[in-house]
């Protein structure tokens, strides 16, 4: 009898303890995935080409295909350093920009509607 009573005991803790968790559905803020890929490279000394990609995922399941990078040409983008704007550029057709190098850089923008930052 006291077996009884001992497991009727802890079948009461673990239903209080499991249902004692709310689970949480909704996050502080939503987390967007950016619509572009941003490859940098230095040119000479003192300035940085920036080439921003959007990444095709049509083939991502064929291994001969995979997941394609396309240049995205006449894109606005605006490039700060240290919070402060240096100014606003436009990819050319191979969807690059070359700016000064002024340390770090921050570069932001909208594609397809969808509003990105780089750090």
């Amino acid at each position: 009898m006291k077996k009884i009573y001992q497991l009727a005991l802890i079948a009461v803790a673990a239903l209080l303890i499991l249902s004692g968790c709310e689970e949480e559905s909704d996050m502080a803020f939503d987390r967007v995935a950016s619509p572009v890929l941003l490859v940098t490279d230095p040119v000479g000394t003192d300035e940085i080409q920036a080439t921003f990609y959007e990444l095709d995922k049509t083939g991502i399941l064929d291994q001969d295909i995979g997941i394609d990078s396309i240049p995205i040409p006449n894109l606005s983008i605006e490039v700060f350093s240290s919070n402060t704007s240096i100014g606003t550029f436009t990819t050319n057709t191979n969807g690059s920009i070359i700016v000064q190098d002024a340390g770090s850089l921050a570069w932001s923008g909208e594609y397809n509607g969808v509003r990105f930052r780089f750090q």
